[in-house]
């Protein structure tokens, strides 16, 4: 697994070393899909609408960078410790009650949104990355966490366990409402009853501060001020299908026939 310069092997030595905890509740993704916004309507709902304070990752640790130490000293005596993690599945730590919510999307858009992802980040060093250098890494794998294709399909394969929820960032873009409502029934039914009682107040305060125009205002303060210049936020669009205004014909084809290769061993090619 490939990471940035700034992280060592140190932190995900660390990081493989924590035990879930039998509440803890884990936002998993592959980079660039999705998990932001999962995290932010997790926490909401938990949080009965109060939104994530300062940092995200001060109060959602990431688990591969944060490691053991740190994530253990979140607190969870009140509220669920919410983890975030991009490790694939079988590095993610299990527990038999520990909740793991998924969430994936059409690769094309991944793609794209990891190309603006690595120009933004001053870590990564390659404020001039070629989109077609970009995209060749991306297909082949050798990019952070490994390859896209393999990553999902090791989930998918899982969806049918009783604490395994899986998400399409497309499905929270058409109804974000059902999928807040799934969201919240996964968790618990106390979560999911709050949120439909007075009249579906606190539902209705969930999908306001879960929308994409407060996630994008907020994005500097979520990811940490200076981070990222003010032409490439954290939180960009957010559209499905703005592939289409960045890859050629010819690189469509390439990822329609990954899709079929590496998702028909697991299903999700029929997504």
């Amino acid at each position: 697994m490939h990471l940035s310069g700034r992280y060592e092997q140190k932190h995900l030595d660390s990081a493989v070393q924590y035990e879930a905890k039998p509440t803890d509740i884990f936002v998993c993704s592959f980079t660039k899909c999705g998990s932001t916004w999962l995290q932010n309507i997790i926490w909401l709902i938990i949080h009965k609408g109060e939104k994530i304070p300062g940092r995200a990752r001060d109060s959602i640790p990431m688990l591969e960078f944060s490691g053991n130490e740190v994530t253990n000293k979140i607190d969870d005596s009140t509220y669920p410790r919410v983890v975030k993690t991009h490790f694939k599945y079988d590095w993610v730590p299990k527990h038999p009650t520990a909740k793991y919510l998924y969430i994936t999307r059409n690769p094309k858009d991944a793609m794209v949104s990891f190309y603006y992802h690595c120009k933004g980040f001053q870590f990564f060093q390659c404020p001039d990355l070629d989109f077609s250098k970009m995209f060749d890494i991306y297909v082949q794998g050798d990019v952070v966490f490994g390859g896209y294709f393999d990553h999902v399909a090791d989930w998918y394969e899982r969806r049918h366990k009783r604490n395994i929820l899986f998400l399409l960032y497309e499905d929270l873009k058409v109804d974000l409402k059902s999928e807040i409502l799934k969201i919240a029934k996964f968790l618990g039914s106390k979560y999911y009853e709050s949120l439909i009682k007075e009249d579906e107040k606190l539902l209705q305060q969930v999908i306001e501060k879960s929308s994409f125009s407060v996630m994008k205002a907020a994005s500097e303060e979520l990811v940490g001020i200076g981070l990222r210049p003010k032409n490439l936020p954290f939180i960009r669009k957010g559209e499905v299908g703005d592939w289409k205004n960045h890859l050629s014909s010819e690189q469509s084809k390439i990822m329609e026939d990954l899709i079929k290769v590496k998702g028909d061993r697991s299903g999700w090619s029929l997504l």
